[in-house]
């Protein structure tokens, strides 16, 4: 069975018609919260896998490799709560704006999407309203559950990234992105870096370009929020998953206790 064949049999069973979400340990009592919008490589069938191979469902313009399983054993570690989106980023982009040009990419590496080319509004209006708007209010329920408890939780998207692009060769173990609140970036590029690994500020991405998410969920609360980005060698293993699990409960369990990252903070 291919890897797309077995998904669609286990997210058909587990998660019902919308394929939007699934919520990771709800009742969670860290003040800490794990949101993983692209863990998910999933298409549903009657998309026809956009036009692709499932070899290219494999890759990464389909998913954050080995984000889902690292986001399941942090929440299970930490006892935080956390919501991981069960469609591909292919199908429509989470972490975009609803008006953003590749919040439904035409392409990705290059690579031409025919099932999502010339598509009507009304196309458009079903997949935000079945995956993206599903996602980020069920999200929202979740972050307002901590908020409301008057503990700034510490909202954390988990991410992770390809060593190559573009033919260059990415230096960094992991990479912390932040548009306006750099509190919590910092100090796990702070923790990261005297564990003795090179560690990027806001690289390879910047967090005032995509951070849709954390902008939403995060900073329009005033918690402290960060995007984690891993390279995607680091955590393609059980191994890999295992070493990050640990590390980054141990730093986030440590950063939790800092009243000076961990308030709520007004613009």
């Amino acid at each position: 069975m291919s890897l797309q064949s077995k998904n669609r049999s286990t997210y058909t069973q587990n998660y019902g018609p919308t394929h939007a979400y699934e919520v990771l340990n709800p009742e969670g009592t860290a003040d800490i919260i794990l949101i993983c919008e692209h863990a998910s490589n999933y298409i549903p069938r009657e998309y026809d896998n956009l036009g692709l191979e499932d070899s290219f469902l494999k890759k990464h313009i389909a998913w954050d490799i080995g984000m889902e399983q690292l986001t399941r054993q942090l929440s299970k570690t930490l006892n935080a709560p956390a919501i991981i989106a069960t469609f591909s980023r292919l199908l429509i982009d989470p972490n975009r704006e609803e008006d953003h040009k590749t919040l439904i990419p035409l392409k990705s590496d290059n690579i031409t999407i025919a099932g999502n080319q010339n598509l009507s509004p009304a196309d458009i209006t079903q997949r935000k309203n079945l995956y993206y708007h599903a996602f980020h209010d069920r999200t929202e329920e979740l972050v307002k559950d901590k908020v409301l408890s008057q503990h700034a939780p510490l909202i954390c998207g988990m991410h992770s990234f390809t060593p190559h692009m573009n033919g260059f060769d990415r230096p960094w173990h992991a990479g912390m992105l932040w548009n306006k609140d750099p509190r919590l970036a910092e100090a796990l590029i702070n923790s990261l870096t005297e564990r003795g690994f090179t560690v990027g500020n806001n690289e390879p991405y910047s967090g005032r370009d995509l951070f849709f998410t954390m902008n939403r969920h995060g900073d329009d609360h005033g918690a402290p929020h960060v995007t984690i980005e891993i390279r995607q060698d680091e955590v393609s293993s059980p191994i890999g998953i295992d070493k990050w699990t640990t590390i980054l409960a141990e730093d986030l369990t440590q950063i939790a206790q800092d009243s000076s990252v961990r308030s709520f903070k007004k613009y």
